[in-house]
């Protein structure tokens, strides 16, 4: 029997993940003899960090050395199973709590937090469409006001602008993003081999996952090689029946290894920090020595993210790796993400490098060339400033003891008087900016992601992305004057370029002659130009001569959302990632996407 999908594209990630070892081996030498399998530690005593808590962990065989568990009374409900190599995996055969309200859980939440769970009003719509237009419009209304400047008369001169603009900001981002390169491969190339640092627990969280995506995905955690990982954990973000199937790929990944499924019918964010169910819930996670899975009710990434979070607090892992169900991580992704907090106790958080493996259309394939440069370069300018302003959702890692600050606003976000659905790697990353702490990114720390294949679905992404900026704004506007001004001047650039490009394109298009509108041209591929350099400089990877093209897709689908995002606002339906359970033509088209994948 031939391999399967999952088989081949896991391999093919892996061979492209072992050529990037095979790179930094001349800066890095890894730890000798890495284990074979996670290294997730089978706490045999609570950790250290909570010394006075007198629980102690339910063991593989389902008791603990007095045969009794004092603080865990719903242990009745893990059965166990044997699996067909005799490894003892447990599996609870029902919901782990009876339901004790008759209220869906997202009326719960709106009961529990003052917050609607309805759309907003048509009058607060309108108002913001009005309010949001005349922001656009407000800049060429002063021009005209104040200046009484022909539009016609400055088409030349607005082309030259737009174009010097452009260069001058792409110089100080390659040198910012270069000098922190240099400073990340110094501080790699200077470290013990055999270095440790802080305790990391791995958070994946998913919704309806194509199962290929899953199984590689929980492969790629189930290889991490750091020796302080203490825990896995996945969060599916649905206990119905649709939803079993994920249970199913993680029992058949994790069987071997005493893994845990759980199925409460309640969630975390509903229940107070003291509530005994929710605290019997986040024990169970936290002691249970073995890869845990949690299937709870339909709310969104954010209640399930904030399930783990509570049981990582609960086993006192100072710091969180969290990704995505469609995201492949490298093996040494805790290690490199726990060394980039390390540079500084101020250091709060950090994200790594997010790469495409579905490259097999256009979009996609571009998408993948924006992905790097988003990265390498803006977030390693960023971080040279230690102001990242996103810690990416498929790849980032936050400091426990922040995240323990934060996570109950966090989770609570409203706009509009609506709790916000998406954006949470975003809003996560602006609070922890808030309370002063630095953000950083580095190269060394690899993932691989899915991104949509057909245009519609990539706009309907930058959309969704492009409110979640535009809400984080009062945000940032509140806490520059703790960080380096180049936060000051990545927002302000991150608000004006797109309204610069409309505002130039219309110009040259309506006023301008023939040589202004080359002039403009010019000036975008000159800026390409420069990026392929870089990035064949960087990488030595061909494929980045297409870089130029990427212009032409920014113009025709990122300029528009930005502008359809700002005037709704209002809207908070999540888009490309909220589907359905997989389909078998789907399959085939991740097993296609395997086969071409490199």
């Amino acid at each position: 029997m031939g391999p399967t999908p999952v088989d081949t594209l896991h391999r093919s990630i892996e061979q492209t993940l072992f050529a990037e070892s095979k790179k930094r081996a001349s800066l890095d030498i890894m730890p000798p003899q890495p284990p074979d399998v996670a290294s997730v530690r089978g706490l045999g005593s609570p950790p250290s960090t909570h010394p006075k808590d007198p629980l102690t962990h339910q063991t593989l065989h389902g008791h603990n050395d007095n045969n009794t568990h004092p603080k865990s009374p719903n242990n009745n409900y893990l059965q166990h199973e044997e699996t067909d190599n005799g490894a003892t995996a447990i599996w609870p055969p029902a919901p782990l709590y009876a339901s004790q309200t008759a209220l869906s859980s997202q009326n719960l939440t709106a009961q529990n937090y003052g917050l609607k769970s309805s759309p907003v009003s048509l009058w607060k719509k309108t108002s913001w469409v009005v309010f949001t237009t005349g922001i656009f419009l407000l800049p060429y209304i002063i021009l005209k006001a104040c200046f009484h400047v022909r539009v016609s008369a400055g088409a030349w001169q607005t082309s030259v602008t737009y174009g010097m603009l452009m260069a001058v900001d792409f110089m100080a981002v390659i040198s910012f993003s270069a000098l922190n390169r240099r400073r990340v491969n110094t501080r790699v190339k200077r470290r013990d081999p055999h270095w440790v640092g802080l305790s990391t627990g791995v958070l994946a969280v998913g919704y309806r996952e194509d199962p290929i995506l899953l199984e590689g995905c929980l492969k790629s955690l189930r290889a991490i090689r750091y020796q302080r990982n203490q825990r896995i954990l996945l969060v599916v973000d649905g206990n119905e029946a649709q939803d079993e199937y994920m249970a199913q790929v993680f029992k058949k990944v994790f069987g071997a290894h005493g893994a845990a499924i759980l199925r409460p019918n309640f969630l975390c964010m509903d229940r107070d920090a003291q509530d005994r169910e929710r605290q019997d819930l986040v024990r169970q996670i936290a002691y249970h020595p073995g890869p845990v899975c949690v299937m709870q009710p339909h709310q969104g990434k954010r209640s399930a993210m904030y399930t783990g979070f509570a049981a990582l607090l609960q086993q006192g892992i100072e710091s969180v790796v969290v990704t995505d169900s469609d995201t492949f991580l490298d093996p040494h992704v805790c290690r490199e993400l726990a060394f980039a907090l390390a540079e500084s106790p101020i250091v709060g958080a950090a994200t790594g490098d997010v790469r495409i493996y579905n490259t097999g259309t256009w979009v996609s394939f571009l998408s993948s060339l924006r992905y790097w440069f988003a990265f390498n370069l803006e977030r390693g300018a960023q971080s040279y400033h230690s102001v990242v302003n996103c810690v990416s959702g498929p790849l980032g890692i936050y400091r426990m003891s922040i995240v323990a600050e934060v996570m109950d606003s966090w989770v609570r976000q409203s706009f509009l008087g609506v709790l916000c659905t998406y954006g949470d790697d975003r809003h996560l990353t602006n609070l922890v900016l808030r309370e002063g702490y630095k953000v950083k990114f580095s190269h060394y720390a690899i993932c691989y992601t899915d991104t949509p294949v057909r245009f519609i679905a990539w706009v309907t992404q930058q959309t969704r992305w492009s409110k979640s900026f535009f809400r984080e704004i009062p945000i940032q506007l509140s806490c520059m004057h703790l960080h380096s001004p180049w936060m000051t001047y990545a927002l302000l650039y991150q608000l004006i370029y797109p309204m610069m490009m409309i505002y130039n394109l219309v110009n040259c298009i309506y006023f301008g002659t023939g040589p202004q509108i080359s002039w403009w041209l010019v000036s975008i591929a000159f800026v390409g130009i420069l990026k392929t350099a870089y990035a064949l400089r960087v990488t030595g990877d061909r494929k980045f001569f297409f870089t130029t093209i990427y212009g032409f897709l920014y113009m025709l689908g990122y300029v528009p959302a930005k502008i359809f995002a700002a005037l709704t606002l209002y809207d908070n339906s999540w888009g490309t990632r909220q589907v359905l359970a997989p389909t078998p033509a789907k399959n085939n088209n991740r097993a296609r996407t395997a086969n071409a994948f490199t």
